[in-house]
């Protein structure tokens, strides 16, 4: 994390993406747990591994932003960053992700993600998928539920950064043309 940092330093970034320590299996799991210890211990295994880093974070005015992998709760993301009580902590959402974990896995919808995060959303990577798999297709390729996702977006204060990250580059230009279409982007 540190090393990622001093490139964000050199670079002049402002945002760093790192992954959520959480996958399908705690869903079903940490309430295995008598009171909330496996979730507790979750939360001080983060601490312990990335107090300093966010320390080193806040020095340089960069935002660590966790992005959901395998992640079926919106919420624990969330929950996790606001543990940290600092700036330099925000969630981050996948698009494709979230909806992989839609169709996949039970979680709800990609809208459901941005309001559960609320205004501590501040980067999001935008992708298409089918709820399959990760696809990073072209946006309007899959079938995630994009008027939904922007209205949800439309509430929030925050203003987080959209990033298209797509398979091939060459999908940036329809990507753009099809949410304009929509008066989704402008």
């Amino acid at each position: 994390m540190i090393q990622g940092l001093e490139v964000c330093e050199y670079l002049g970034a402002t945002q760093m993406v790192i992954h959520s320590p959480y996958i399908t299996w705690d869903y079903h799991n940490l309430d295995n747990f008598a009171g909330r210890k496996a979730y507790q211990n979750v939360l001080d295994n983060t601490h312990a591994t990335m107090d300093a880093a966010v320390k080193r974070a806040e020095d340089l005015g960069v935002t660590m932003v966790v992005e959901n992998i395998m992640d079926k709760d919106p919420d624990i993301r969330r929950i996790l960053v606001e543990d940290f009580h600092s700036p330099a902590m925000a969630v981050s959402i996948d698009t494709g992700h979230a909806h992989y974990a839609y169709g996949s896995t039970g979680a709800p919808p990609v809208d459901y993600f941005v309001r559960r995060a609320g205004n501590t959303l501040q980067h999001i990577h935008l992708q298409d998928a089918d709820g399959y798999a990760d696809r990073h297709w072209t946006i309007g390729e899959g079938n995630i539920m994009w008027h939904a996702v922007f209205r949800a977006l439309g509430e929030l204060s925050s203003n987080p950064r959209l990033i298209l990250e797509l398979r091939h580059k060459s999908g940036i230009p329809p990507s753009v043309e099809w949410l304009r279409a929509r008066n989704l982007a402008r």
